[in-house]
């Protein structure tokens, strides 16, 4: 009788340690969410990357930012006085300008030439210089308007430090921003 008794309380312990792993897993799933899409309202970028979320509001984007139209390629540059991070998205696929919007997954579409790079700065990684400059390295970037004064897109994927290609993380981020 004590045979019986044992084997069911041995049975609680996985069905226990399983569902406590389902519930920690789902918890940390919404958390990212949750960040990334918190009090987003007035936010012109937002970046969610190494576990931490960086935002600039609309109002707050300098007005000097960079955006530079020529006939073979497009810059944008945004950054905020005082924040660590600065966005940089370059095209040379100029032909969205007529189409309005485009999805580009890299690396297959930056094959053989370069159409789309999207890179960031973060002046607080600890981490050397020329590892603050984190480059998107596979994923999907949906521009979903792009004009001489508007920039709305998503982007998911992984990125790393510029000279370091063996430790990618996970990047995601939303642009609406007016310039």
């Amino acid at each position: 009788m004590s045979f019986l008794k044992q084997t069911k309380r041995s049975n609680y312990i996985p069905v226990f340690l399983l569902l406590l792993l389902l519930i920690s897993c789902n918890q940390n799933h919404k958390n990212e969410i949750a960040k990334l899409s918190g009090n987003s309202n007035n936010n012109a970028i937002e970046v969610y990357m190494e576990g931490r979320v960086f935002q600039i509001k609309q109002e707050n984007v300098e007005p000097n930012s960079k955006s530079i139209f020529k006939k073979d390629s497009i810059f944008l540059e945004f950054w905020e006085n005082g924040n660590p991070l600065k966005l940089n998205l370059n095209l040379t696929d100029t032909n969205i300008l007529e189409k309005g919007h485009a999805t580009y997954i890299i690396p297959d579409a930056n094959s053989p030439e370069i159409m789309v790079d999207l890179n960031f700065y973060n002046a607080n990684r600890d981490t050397k210089r020329m590892n603050k400059r984190i480059i998107f390295r596979k994923g999907i970037i949906e521009i979903e308007k792009i004009s001489d004064t508007q920039l709305q897109m998503k982007f998911e994927g992984e990125a790393g430090g510029m000279l370091n290609f063996d430790n990618n993380f996970p990047i995601s981020g939303k642009v609406n921003v007016n310039y």
